[in-house]
């Protein structure tokens, strides 16, 4: 009975698809930080808008903030600057989705350098497949990041908008 070619064996089939996970998360993740970092922009804008806001009423004659428009201000300020957090947190250095480079050193060994290219695809595989799994929990761990800062970003923009409504309703 004859051995199948290595191209027929089933490891390169799990080895490619290994790798496909391996590119996968690595695209979810940088879309992950894009969006991080798109936060991180629209809530140091509105910060902006808000000191704005601030200097103009501190400089204007007989302008007095009432009292109701000051506190979601605050809160405003507060969550939109949580929110700039949270998202730079998701543009944090990424030290998981590497291979260990400790583990390729035995692979020059001997018994694995002389044996059969079956054997060392499989050990490939199980590194690769590591790493898959570590950036995977990673990009897990971005994504929460990320959903907290979209929602702490509505709350400072809600408390914004009843801000502006409350300087309306007070004439």
């Amino acid at each position: 009975m004859s051995t199948p070619n290595p191209p027929d064996l089933a490891g390169s089939v799990i080895a490619g698809l290994i790798a496909k996970e391996i590119d996968s998360t690595r695209a979810d993740a940088s879309s992950l930080q894009a969006r991080g970092l798109a936060v991180i922009s629209s809530a140091g804008t509105l910060v902006t808008l808000l000191f704005g806001l601030s200097a103009l009423s501190t400089q204007a004659k007989n302008f007095v903030l009432p009292a109701t428009v000051k506190p979601p201000l605050f809160a405003a300020a507060g969550l939109l600057v949580i929110a700039a957090i949270l998202g730079i947190a998701t543009n944090a250095p990424r030290i998981t989705d590497k291979v260990n480079l400790n583990k390729l050193g035995p692979l020059l060994e001997d018994q694995w350098y002389s044996s059969p290219a079956v054997a060392a695809q499989q050990e490939v595989a199980r590194t690769q497949l590591a790493v898959a799994q570590r950036s995977r929990v990673l990009t897990v761990t971005l994504a929460r990041f990320l959903l907290a800062s979209i929602i702490v970003e509505i709350v400072g923009v809600a408390c914004v908008v009843w801000a502006v409504v409350a300087l309306i309703v007070s004439g």
